[in-house]
């Protein structure tokens, strides 16, 4: 199995300088092209995709890596949890306990098309 990244982006702009030592967050949205005009039918699809890391207990977990010359040198980790919806339009932080809510998934993993 390839150690390769499953997701890639080639530039990060940051907005001011990160002090090491200082605590920061990360947060993430799945969304298409349209970014966030997506039609009701994404919002769906980027929910079901959020269910399944949910269903299966994954989370995403980022490097962050600085230019320096023609190498890419290690700069920081970001683990990103999935937050569990906790009604419409507003989400919780996942519980310590995992709990499978595959009775909420309307898709299974097969049905993704990439």
């Amino acid at each position: 199995m390839s150690k390769a990244p499953q997701l890639g982006n080639s530039k990060i702009n940051l907005m001011q300088t990160l002090q090491s030592g200082h605590t920061y967050s990360a947060s993430a949205w799945i969304q298409t092209a349209d970014g966030p005009n997506m039609s009701e039918e994404d919002r769906q699809r980027a929910n079901d995709v959020r269910d399944l890391l949910l269903k299966y207990g994954m989370t995403l977990s980022i490097g962050l890596q600085e230019k320096v010359g023609d190498q890419y040198e290690k700069r920081g980790n970001i683990n990103l949890f999935v937050n569990r919806p906790k009604e419409a339009g507003t989400f919780s932080k996942p519980s310590s306990g995992y709990q499978d809510p595959s009775s909420q998934i309307n898709i299974t993993p097969e049905e993704i098309e990439f």
